[in-house]
């Protein structure tokens, strides 16, 4: 059967990618629905984290599955790219939001948020920068970001169980989009997903423990971010088969 998925994969890449999409989506509703359903009492916030955790080891357990953790992204050393690159989006990341130092209520839960965040990290960049990006990988690299990114972006409705306004929720869809336009960019130029799930983590953590304002704080960071994966993807070339390796 794991080869059989193979070769779907490799013979319907836009399909399949479609198709996890489709798949992450209808678990991210399921389990939060069904925690709903099982434990009412349980606060919005639980009920989110339990979702993560699985729909997280669910994720891993795919890729190691299809035996498909280098091609995913977890590379050695000796495999990455452009290193360099990362310094922008790190400074982005992580300078903004300490400017005017951290919210000492939100310290109180840092080692609860900084667990749910590595969760997410690795959720988020396994399946669309790593597992789609390489399904993708015989498309432009333009077409591999915006497709990951749209897909990216759209995920995110699953916040609509958790957040009673719509019009926040597409927000941060648009925000994820940009997001992930940076992120897929930096995924092909650098080959190395470790550093996009650190990074990944670190943003969503310092968001919450910043004392600026933080949907503006995340408007234009993402923003810039944006703009600096579009400059990215247009210097980027055509994955080379030796770039991505193929799990067969």
């Amino acid at each position: 059967m794991r080869i059989s998925t193979l070769r779907w994969f490799e013979t319907y890449p836009v399909r399949a990618a479609i198709a996890l999409f489709a798949l992450d989506m209808l678990l991210a509703f399921g389990l939060q629905w069904g925690f709903r359903a099982l434990a009412p009492a349980w606060p919005g916030q639980t009920v989110a984290f339990a979702a993560l955790v699985i729909l997280t080891a669910l994720t891993l357990v795919l890729v190691a599955w299809l035996k498909l953790w280098r091609a995913a992204g977890y590379t050695a050393p000796s495999a990455w790219h452009a290193l360099s690159l990362l310094i922008f989006p790190a400074l982005v990341t992580i300078v903004p939001p300490l400017v005017q130092g951290v919210n000492q209520e939100a310290m109180a839960n840092i080692a609860m948020l900084s667990l749910a965040y590595v969760l997410v990290g690795l959720h988020e960049e396994t399946l669309y920068r790593g597992v789609m990006i390489h399904l993708l990988r015989h498309l432009s690299p333009m077409r591999i970001t915006l497709l990951t990114a749209v897909l990216f972006g759209v995920s995110h409705m699953t916040n609509l169980i958790v957040r009673s306004n719509p019009a926040l929720v597409l927000a941060q869809g648009v925000g994820a989009f940009c997001f992930g336009v940076a992120y897929a960019a930096l995924r092909l130029r650098t080959n190395a997903i470790w550093f996009l799930i650190a990074l990944h983590a670190i943003h969503d953590l310092l968001l919450q423990l910043t004392n600026l304002p933080r949907i503006p704080l995340d408007v234009a960071q993402v923003t810039i971010l944006l703009f600096y994966g579009l400059y990215l993807v247009r210097k980027s070339q055509t994955p080379a088969p030796s770039f991505l390796q193929s799990a067969t």
